[in-house]
């Protein structure tokens, strides 16, 4: 499984001056064939950093599932499963629920570019255990709703989500 697999260096050589990009490893290159291929592809939202054709389809195989909000069908094509928040999915004895990712007026990121709707984040059961990752948030209100997380990977750094 891979969660928003979508950095590459070539994104980051539009800011040389803000971001040493050579600091940021292409997360596939490199990697033995067989563990390349995915059986599911995760993705939050529609933002380049987070959603790029070339790395979904580089990672994906005939049977992969691409699961994604609508706003990706313009980078990706038509051939992955569309989610909102509160669908769930299945797939073995891997279970999907996307949730709302979004910033709040109040939240601390400093810039609001994640509008509610617009993007997810996953909780994702595997077992017993539940995985939470966030996508790019501030905190909000309906993370107080979810229980019996394991593991929670949330964003921070300020600018565009919690810190």
């Amino acid at each position: 499984m891979y969660i928003d697999p979508a950095y590459l260096r070539t994104y980051f050589t539009r800011y040389p001056k803000k971001i040493e990009f050579s600091k940021w490893p292409d997360p596939i290159d490199g990697l033995p064939e067989e563990l390349e291929k995915a059986h599911i592809i995760l993705l939050t939202h529609h933002h380049k950093d987070h959603c790029k054709s070339v790395t979904v389809n580089r990672l994906r195989h005939a049977d992969t599932l691409v699961v994604a909000p609508e706003r990706c069908i313009k980078e990706l094509g038509k051939d992955i499963k569309v989610i909102e928040p509160g669908e769930e999915m299945t797939f073995g004895d891997i279970e999907i629920k996307p949730v709302d990712a979004y910033n709040t007026e109040q939240g601390s990121s400093t810039r609001k570019v994640h509008h509610k709707g617009y993007g997810v984040g996953y909780l994702i059961g595997i077992g017993s255990k539940i995985i939470y990752h966030a996508g790019d948030t501030d905190f909000i209100p309906e993370m107080r709703e979810f229980g019996g997380i394991d593991m929670a990977l949330v964003p921070i750094g300020g600018t565009y989500t919690m810190d």
